[in-house]
C-alpha cells in the first residue's frame, strides 16, 4: 500500500522538545499564544498540520492550524466527530501519552475504511499521532497529521512525541488558572460600568459573575445547577439554546420577562482572541440590563470587555461605523502606521480579523 512504509529517516526537529518547553511557558503567560504553539508543533514534529481538541467535545474548544481549516471544518459539519475511528486509540493514549493509526487500525481498514479514504483523502492526509494530556479529569489531543508522502509516525517519532505529554499536561493546568483569573477580572470591569456580567462554558454552565448580575437573579431568572434559568417560557427556551455544541451562540439577545419588575434584555456576546478560555472554559458573555435604563456607552463596554485603549476603542467604534483605516487615521490625526499599528493590536485582542468582525462585535454589545 503506497505511504504505508517509509525508510527509517528521523522528521522530528532536534530542538523539538526543548522549543516545545520554550513556547509553552510562553503561552503560559499568554494565552493567545497557544495556536502558534501548535503550528510550531506541526512544523517541529514534520506533519502538515495539527489540531488541538477536547476528545469529548465538538468544534467549540478546538484550535487547528490554518493548513487543516478545511478538513477541521469538514469534520465537525458533516458530524464525523461523532463517529471518529481514531477513538479507537483513546486506550493507548490514556496509558502511554501517544497513539497512532497502526496501533488501533489494520492496513485493510486504512484502505477501505469512509474516514481514511473519503474525509482524510480529501484532502491528502492519512497519518496520524496523537499526543494526549488530561486537564481537570477532561482528555485533550494535540493531534499531528500527515500526508500520504510524508508516511506514519515510526516507533522511534512517538517515542519522542510521547515526552511532550506531561509538558502539555502542566502548561494547560497553569493556562487553566490564568484564564480563570482572566475572566473574574473581566467580570469585576463590568463592575465599574456598572454592569451586569456573566460568562458560560461551551456547555451553558455560568463559570463568573459579578455583583451586578448576582442583584438581578430572582424566581424570574435565576441559576439552576450552573444553568441560566427563566419563568418566561419564550426566554427560558432561549437561554436553553446557549447550552447547544454550535460553533457560534444561536442568539444575540434575550428578553426575561418579569412579574413585578420591568423585562431584563441580556445581550450574548461570542468571547474570542484573549478573552476565550481554551482550557478554563469561557465561550460565551452575557451583559444584563433592565429594560429602559440608560445603555452604557460603546467605548465603555469595548474597554471593559477586550481592554481596548481609549485610542483603539476610538479606532474600533469609527471602523465598526463604516469609516475606512485611511478615514478613520484622517479623522484622529494620526498617521497611516499608526493607525494600522492600533488596528493590528484591536485585532489581536479580540480576535476580530476584517472590518466586518468589529461591526459585529460593537452592535452585540450595544443592542
Amino acid at each position: 500500500m503506497p505511504g504505508l512504509y517509509n525508510d527509517h529517516v528521523t522528521r522530528l526537529r532536534d530542538d523539538l522538545e526543548s522549543s516545545f518547553r520554550e513556547d509553552l511557558e510562553d503561552a503560559v503567560i499568554d494565552t493567545s499564544r497557544w495556536p502558534d504553539l501548535i503550528e510550531r508543533a506541526s512544523r517541529y514534529s514534520g506533519s502538515e498540520g495539527a489540531l488541538l481538541l477536547r476528545t469529548d467535545r465538538t468544534g467549540l474548544d478546538a484550535l487547528c492550524t490554518p493548513s487543516l481549516a478545511d478538513a477541521a471544518r469538514r469534520y465537525f459539519d458533516e458530524g464525523w466527530h461523532k463517529e471518529d475511528h481514531r477513538l479507537r486509540g483513546l486506550p493507548a493514549l490514556r496509558a502511554r501519552g501517544v497513539t497512532v493509526d497502526l496501533d488501533f487500525t489494520s492496513p485493510d481498514e486504512i484502505a477501505r475504511l469512509p474516514y481514511y479514504q473519503d474525509l482524510l483523502a480529501s484532502r491528502n492526509l492519512r497519518w496520524f499521532a496523537g499526543v494526549g494530556f488530561e486537564v481537570k479529569g477532561r482528555l485533550w489531543c494535540l493531534s499531528l497529521q500527515r500526508t500520504v508522502a510524508q508516511g506514519p509516525y515510526e516507533a522511534h517519532e512517538q517515542e519522542r512525541l510521547a515526552t511532550l505529554s506531561p509538558l502539555l499536561r502542566r502548561a494547560a493546568l497553569l493556562t487553566t488558572l490564568v484564564e480563570k483569573a482572566r475572566m473574574a477580572g473581566l467580570t469585576q470591569a463590568f463592575d465599574v460600568i456598572e454592569r451586569a456580567a456573566l460568562i458560560l462554558d461551551s456547555e451553558g454552565r455560568a463559570i463568573c459573575w459579578n455583583p451586578a448580575f448576582a442583584a438581578l437573579l430572582s424566581p424570574d431568572l435565576k441559576l439552576v445547577g450552573g444553568r441560566l434559568v427563566a419563568e418566561d417560557p419564550e426566554a427560558a427556551r432561549q437561554l436553553e439554546a446557549l447550552a447547544r455544541p454550535s460553533g457560534r451562540a444561536p442568539l444575540s439577545a434575550v428578553v426575561v420577562a418579569r412579574r413585578d419588575a420591568a423585562p431584563l434584555a441580556i445581550h450574548v456576546v461570542p468571547l474570542v482572541g484573549p478573552s476565550r478560555g481554551l482550557f478554563a472554559g469561557g465561550c460565551t458573555l452575557l451583559l444584563c440590563r433592565v429594560v429602559g435604563t440608560t445603555p452604557v456607552p460603546a467605548a465603555a463596554l469595548l474597554q471593559a470587555a477586550y481592554r481596548l485603549t481609549p485610542a483603539e476603542t476610538r479606532l474600533a467604534q469609527a471602523l465598526s461605523g463604516g469609516a475606512s483605516l485611511a478615514e478613520a487615521a484622517a479623522r484622529f490625526a494620526i498617521t497611516a502606521a499608526t493607525a494600522r499599528s492600533q488596528l493590528k493590536a484591536i485585532f489581536a485582542k479580540t480576535g476580530a480579523t476584517r472590518q466586518s468582525d468589529l461591526v459585529r462585535l460593537v452592535a452585540g454589545l450595544v443592542r
